[in-house]
């Protein structure tokens, strides 16, 4: 299969970048307004896994399992070990100069260190990229090498049913690992039915688009009503597809959509060391509950210095490899 370049996906995965800032800002409690400023935060979590999983569908069939999973771990395992052992002696770091003079008790538990060399405890956002490569390389024994370039729409009410599994185990595996699981399934889906009509789409893309606003507003509207992960399910397709639909004519568009995307790894990884120190800084200016104002401020503040230091990383080329 060719594979197809998609840079409505690059914009998608800046943006998406941008709100899973907002989920590590570390500014608690907040007021009704600052709740909702960062209500769509954990919905990029979903989004991320489902661009993933829709872009398995472009990896040639004739790729052998092996091979895919070399891959995958040589784009996903150096950097997430990196970047454990970066968090790892920072938060020690932490710990010892500002939070007791000692370390957390954690680091003398076997059970820790082996949930963060497998599970990515060693900071808030690295269980993202151990989970995506078993999930991957799982399902693609299954669903794309096994000659299962069909049925899509199953396959996304196959998502939908491991998302209500995830909402039934109250544990940090469901939470976790199972909702990412969920959510690539269901790109995967979508991209099966997608592909061959991207043309047809492109026709719709104003619908499309207000299509998926509407299901974010409805996200938003029932963020106290619905739990669980079922209204990121439910927005998560017409999102996606509406980005699939983009159609960049401008050179500077496009190139602002690739850097977006060549960016996102890097702001993931790297945000909440500037996330952690402005949160003390606003802890000492502004009194708790933070309103909507405070939350807003900081949460760019924080991307705008989190993209400051990844641009500058990039001109490193060493470290332009593990972002």
């Amino acid at each position: 299969m060719i594979s197809v370049r998609y840079f409505g996906f690059d914009l998608l995965r800046g943006i998406a970048a941008f709100g899973i800032v907002g989920c590590h800002l570390s500014l608690e409690p907040k007021t009704i307004g600052g709740d909702i400023v960062t209500s769509l935060c954990d919905f990029n979590v979903g989004l991320f896994a489902a661009v993933a999983g829709f872009l398995m569908c472009g990896v040639d069939d004739h790729v052998s399992w092996l091979s895919y999973v070399r891959k995958r771990f040589w784009r996903l395992l150096p950097i997430y070990f990196l970047w454990s052992l970066v968090y790892l002696c920072l938060i020690a770091i932490f710990d010892i100069l500002f939070d007791g003079g000692h370390l957390n008790p954690r680091y003398h538990t076997l059970g820790f260190w082996l949930s963060a060399v497998f599970w990515g405890r060693s900071a808030s956002q690295l269980w993202f990229l151990p989970s995506l490569f078993y999930a991957q390389i799982l399902t693609a024994a299954f669903f794309h090498f096994g000659g299962k370039q069909r049925h899509g729409f199953l396959w996304f009410l196959f998502g939908g049913v491991l998302i209500l599994c995830s909402a039934g185990l109250e544990c940090w595996y469901g939470r976790y690992p199972l909702r990412l699981l969920a959510f690539l399934v269901t790109g995967y889906g979508i991209g099966i039915f997608v592909k061959p009509h991207v043309d047809v789409l492109k026709r719709y893309s104003l619908i499309i688009m207000g299509v998926a606003i509407v299901a974010l507003g409805l996200h938003i509207w029932l963020r106290d009503s619905i739990k669980g992960f079922y209204k990121d399910w439910i927005a998560v397709g017409p999102v996606l597809l509406s980005f699939v639909a983009l159609d960049f004519r401008s050179c500077q568009v496009k190139q602002v959509a690739l850097t977006l995307g060549a960016t996102s790894m890097g702001v993931y990884l790297v945000h909440p060391l500037p996330a952690r120190i402005l949160s003390l800084v606003v802890g000492k200016l502004v009194s708790p509950p933070y309103t909507a104002a405070v939350i807003a401020a900081d949460w760019v503040i924080v991307w705008g210095l989190t993209m400051l230091t990844v641009l500058l990383m990039r001109r490193i080329p060493l470290a332009k490899k593990f972002l």
